[in-house]
């Protein structure tokens, strides 16, 4: 009777860690979809209101500076407030944005509205990992962190084929001929204010499913509320679990005493600080912004319409998806620092297959395939990695406010990416760009490989205490 009264409670408490996760993950959903959203939208917007090469490069990245801004603010916001009311506040952020996209009138219009929801979007990313990294065991923390990436490919591709429907439909109702003439301007021309309005609708639906989560269990500790905090994780862990959990935090708060922002850049916590800066830095300059808010133009330049670039596009997000599954299954068996190394030496190899076939004018789906290959190195490695390192190596007392610090380099290097990449691309030979990405994955390695520990099975305060003691060991 009682064993069969603790397999319940264990399916229980596996149930209700596996809800609260999926849902804090879900504000991944909104920054796939925004990350894409904006694709599908460049060719019709930049006729409409006659972008340069620089301006159509601040349309693009005047998001990613807004991701930067609110990400640094939702370290200060969930530290203060809490985790679960800054995700709340993310998903209003991104709902009004949404709108005001598809409803702006000019062009100023629209870069404050993209703004807006570059706020909700940078605070989502900084917020969701650490939710989840906080609230997860640490046999499965990294799968669980990787959720979020996973939610991510989930919303880039409901983005590509709600984008790739929305153009088709458009389409053909211009073909009719019963359609006025205001109707046939407008799904000609102007299909891209459904694009943005469309992500409305997941803004709404994450804002009513993070009503249903708890606090972080770490912060309530923080904040003197241990057992609040014990409840929550005796849902999550069992009853005897939980205890050890809420004194092992206790302990881990007492031993860092009154740690500071300022202690980040002190002779302990440096390094994990450094390591953090340089994986979300190198991570994010490996070319992936690049596809991901210029995929269907690439594939314009390679020989495509935008119907079928679209189309093509929609092949990059299913990849990017499956692969993201694979880093669920890996991550934890074997491990941050091997799974990184990989993807590193692919994705390098990747850019050197399409640069060579820009350079030599190869079109059509070679390029296709090979912008894929890439984006499925990023995507069961880079991309989820990052987010799973940061999210569990800075102590309890600022880890808000450090991966802040870290996620805002997230920001401000997709933005400088997004933002030069057109007129590098005009100013160079053609596909000379990737060569870049590829040296810079170097870098990537070289950190994967000889800077960056073994954290998998670790909790989130033997972690800290490692920093600290500077007893941390690569494996």
């Amino acid at each position: 009777m009682s064993q069969n009264t603790l397999s319940v409670q264990n399916k229980k408490s596996t149930l209700y860690l596996w809800f609260i996760c999926i849902v804090a993950a879900s504000g991944g959903l909104l920054f796939g979809y925004d990350a894409v959203v904006v694709s599908g939208t460049n060719s019709q917007v930049v006729e409409q209101f006659n972008f340069s090469n620089s301006q159509l490069g601040f349309y693009v990245s005047c998001v990613l500076w807004g991701c930067a801004i609110g990400s640094g603010i939702a370290g200060l916001l969930s530290d203060s407030y809490g985790r679960k009311k800054t995700l709340m506040i993310t998903a209003v952020l991104i709902f009004i944005s949404a709108t005001w996209c598809g409803l702006a009138i000019s062009a100023v219009d629209l870069i404050i509205a993209r703004l807006i929801g570059g706020l909700g979007i940078g605070a989502a990313t900084m917020v969701c990992p650490l939710y989840i990294s906080e609230v997860s065991p640490e046999k499965i923390r990294g799968r669980m962190v990787t959720l979020f990436q996973l939610t991510i490919t989930i919303g880039i591709i409901m983005c590509v084929f709600a984008n790739w429907g929305i153009f088709s439909f458009a389409e053909s109702n211009a073909k009719a001929t019963s359609i006025s003439p205001f109707l046939k301007s407008f799904a000609v021309d102007e299909n891209w204010r459904a694009m943005f309005m469309a992500e409305a609708i997941p803004g709404v639906l994450f804002l009513v499913c993070v009503c249903f989560i708890p606090e972080s269990p770490r912060w309530l500790v923080k904040k003197n509320k241990g057992e609040v905090a014990e409840v929550i994780l005796t849902r999550i862990n069992g009853s005897k679990k939980a205890k050890e959990v809420r004194q092992e935090i206790e302990e881990t708060m007492k031993d860092e005493g009154q740690v500071r922002f300022s202690d980040l850049f002190g002779k302990c916590l440096k390094r994990p600080l450094i390591l953090a800066v340089l994986l979300c830095v190198l991570s994010e300059a490996c070319g992936v912004s690049v596809v991901f808010y210029y995929g269907p133009q690439i594939f314009e330049s390679a020989g495509f319409n935008l119907g079928s670039s679209l189309g093509g596009f929609a092949s990059i997000a299913i990849v990017n998806f499956v692969a993201t599954i694979f880093a669920l299954g890996f991550v934890d068996s074997s491990g941050r620092k091997k799974l990184l190394t990989v993807g590193a030496i692919g994705a390098f190899f990747s850019h050197i297959v399409i640069g060579f076939m820009f350079m030599n004018d190869i079109t059509g789906w070679p390029i296709v395939i090979a912008i894929n290959a890439f984006v499925a190195f990023f995507a069961c490695a880079i991309g989820p990695i990052k987010f799973v390192v940061i999210s569990e190596i800075f102590p309890n007392q600022v880890r808000g406010k450090a991966i802040a610090l870290a996620t805002v380099c997230i920001w401000v290097t997709s933005a400088l990416i997004a933002q030069v990449f057109p007129v590098i691309e005009a100013a160079t030979p053609k596909g000379t760009i990737y060569f870049f990405f590829a040296a810079e994955l170097i870098l990537l390695f070289l950190v994967a490989k000889f800077l960056m520990p073994e954290t998998k099975g670790r909790t989130i305060e033997e972690i800290e205490r490692s920093w600290l003691r500077h007893d941390l060991k690569e494996s």
